[in-house]
């Protein structure tokens, strides 16, 4: 008789994929990860995609489903939240963010990027002219 054991052991691999990478705020993007009704779908390469996601989101996932040489399966646990950025003609300088909460609709408003460089150049300037200020009085 003999007595053959074998364990095979795999670290699995985790791979984060954020899309869009940029175009969103960190502010934005914290608010709405902390008040937004996020959505969760745990896939496999089996599965079909979520219907509510982007075409682009779908095509950059699915080729990274597949499996790969050696690999029996792989998995996705998705968490996602539609989001729409909008800019009204009336209030340029204000971008709002909306997107779903737990029980309504949720806005969350920045200024624009054009505001806030108006507000870091009339800063900058007023520190320049107290400066010199303080440097004539002195």
């Amino acid at each position: 008789m003999t007595w053959t054991e074998g364990i095979i052991s795999r670290q699995p691999r985790t791979e984060e994929i954020k899309w869009p990478e940029s175009g969103l705020p960190y502010m934005a993007r914290q608010h709405a990860r902390e008040y937004g009704n996020r959505r969760n779908a745990f896939l496999t390469h089996n599965d079909s995609m979520p219907e509510d996601l982007e075409g682009e989101f779908k095509a950059l996932l699915k080729p990274r489903l597949k499996p790969r040489d050696g690999e029996i399966a792989r998995e996705a646990n998705l968490w996602y939240l539609p989001l729409a950025r909008v800019v009204v003609p009336e209030h340029r300088h204000r971008v709002y963010y909306v997107y779903p909460g737990q029980t309504s609709l949720q806005v969350f408003i920045l200024p624009s990027s054009q505001r806030t460089w108006q507000i870091a150049v009339t800063v900058l300037g007023a520190l320049a002219v107290l400066y010199l200020l303080s440097r004539l009085l002195s």
